[in-house]
């Protein structure tokens, strides 16, 4: 939970009478738990779900032998990575149901044994809150580089700010909280809208999002 590094880079560069601020600040490390992407995957409501829905987004293609869809042609397939826990039974393609403990997905279904899951089924099942999942897409590592300010100001000369009886006079513009150069988050979830303030909080329960503002300011000084 606790990340690596936080840090802050500000810097203020002035040319004659203007003056540019450019502030970030950053984190690099630490888990965090993404509800909203979990939930978001089970539900199919995500980008990154569109993931093997059809052949235009790396679907297989297969023509099924299985009694109830014999003959049907799918576009929609995926072969889950992995092996089947001790104990498990699995009905092939032949209608027989036989033990598959410690055997790979893939493998039986190169030999013709097994058929690909349906995307849908796969994203369901994975992302269900029973079966205890964990995938890169809702617990992953938190990293950002956050644009939090960028200030532009003018100093009027003398001569001006004299003429409205002022001694000095300034105008600028800032605008915070504008974006993230970098964010490590699957769908682009908000990296800071974690449950708490505290640096250590590793849950984000919602799809909450940043918030940007403008501010003009005028100084005076008489």
């Amino acid at each position: 939970m606790t990340p690596d590094f936080l840090g802050s880079i500000a810097t203020t560069l002035s040319y004659k009478n203007w003056s540019l601020h450019i502030a970030t600040d950053m984190r690099f490390g630490g888990m965090i738990a993404s509800y909203c992407n979990l939930y978001g995957t089970e539900g199919g409501y995500l980008k990154s779900t569109m993931a093997w829905r059809d052949e235009a987004n790396g679907g297989l293609t297969w023509t099924s032998k299985y009694a109830e869809s014999n003959g049907i042609t799918y576009h929609d397939g995926v072969i889950p990575e992995g092996v089947f826990k001790e104990g498990t039974l699995a009905t092939l393609t032949n209608g027989q149901k036989v033990d598959v403990s410690g055997k790979s997905y893939r493998e039986l279904v190169e030999q013709g044994l097994l058929e690909p899951t349906h995307a849908g089924a796969y994203q369901i099942n994975r992302s269900d809150w029973g079966s205890f999942t964990v995938f890169d897409t809702w617990f992953h590592k938190l990293s950002y580089v956050a644009l939090r300010e960028i200030s532009l100001s003018y100093r009027f000369p003398q001569s001006l700010a004299k003429k409205i009886g002022a001694n000095n006079l300034n105008v600028m513009l800032s605008a915070r909280n504008l974006g993230y150069l970098y964010n490590s988050l699957p769908n682009n979830i908000n990296p800071e809208s974690g449950r708490g303030n505290d640096s250590r909080e590793f849950r984000i329960r919602g799809f909450e999002p940043y918030t940007a503002n403008y501010m003009m300011t005028i100084n005076v000084d008489f």
